[in-house]
């Protein structure tokens, strides 16, 4: 009896020493890929040729390019996600980085139960390509995705984030800008021999309120990928680290003409990196 109670013991111990191992390589994989997003050197001048009008306005009214010149910006959020329509919100907190010069941001999100971190998200794009990890207790892998098809959602993602991340509406010369005859500001990024297109609605204010995408490739319950509209909305718009941004948001798949949010958050801290 004892040596069973004993060998129980220890392969409980090999266990929890294997989570721990896989659990600081995945957290040093996703502190790799943010530092990435951040090593991005600022431009003296970043300065897009041919920006129509009103998109200057609109990243005016945000403060992009007051004050030093700004290579990213650094967020977090208490957020919340439902998979599908029958399943319950779940509650995550989430910290995120964006690149001001270039397309390329990083987002860490954590579910929790009381003090133990159950699931673990690395959502990113860098250097033209999308990856989504996900990890229980960090070590476990649930979800290894790559390839074209993320990487055209992770752009639109980019894309459609330019409202906390104003600078880059300026800094980015990669964004191809053009202002619809409806008067939606367009933002548009190449990407390997395909466009990542998202569309912007700014209000009367000059705040942007709404993005829409058509075409977004979104991963089905069965592990396969359908091209969908997708739709965001942002509200609550106030200063915070120096820009004026909105403090909430929600995105959602549009399915038979009706709009399914899947996530929705606010931004709780925010600043600017230089």
């Amino acid at each position: 009896m004892r040596t069973l109670l004993l060998l129980t013991l220890v392969l409980i111990a090999l266990v929890v020493l294997v989570i721990l191992v896989l659990n600081w390589r995945f957290h040093a994989q996703v502190r790799a890929v943010e530092m990435q997003v951040l090593q991005v050197d600022a431009r003296d001048d970043c300065q897009p040729t041919q920006v129509p009008e009103p998109v200057q306005r609109v990243a005016e009214r945000a403060g992009a390019g007051r004050g030093d010149q700004v290579r990213a910006i650094r967020l977090t959020q208490s957020a919340e996600m439902q998979m599908s329509a029958d399943q319950p919100w779940q509650p995550l907190s989430a910290r995120q980085v964006i690149s001001v010069t270039e397309p390329g941001f990083a987002w860490v999100a954590q579910s929790r139960v009381g003090p133990i971190n159950l699931i673990t998200v690395l959502d990113a794009f860098t250097a033209g390509a999308g990856q989504l990890r996900v990890r229980f207790l960090g070590a476990i892998p649930l979800a290894n995705a790559e390839g074209p098809d993320l990487s055209l959602g992770e752009a639109m993602r980019y894309l459609a984030e330019l409202p906390w991340a104003p600078d880059a509406i300026l800094c980015n010369g990669a964004i191809g800008w053009s202002v619809a005859v409806d008067g939606w500001l367009e933002a548009r990024l190449r990407l390997d021999g395909q466009d990542a297109l998202v569309r912007l609605r700014a209000d009367e204010t000059g705040d942007i309120v709404e993005i829409t995408a058509t075409g977004r490739p979104a991963i089905q319950p069965d592990g396969s990928t359908a091209l969908m509209d997708w739709r965001g909305v942002f509200s609550d718009h106030a200063d915070m680290g120096g820009r004026r941004i909105p403090l909430v948001g929600e995105v959602g798949y549009v399915e038979g003409g009706l709009y399914r949010p899947y996530w929705r958050g606010r931004i709780t801290g925010y600043e600017l990196v230089r």
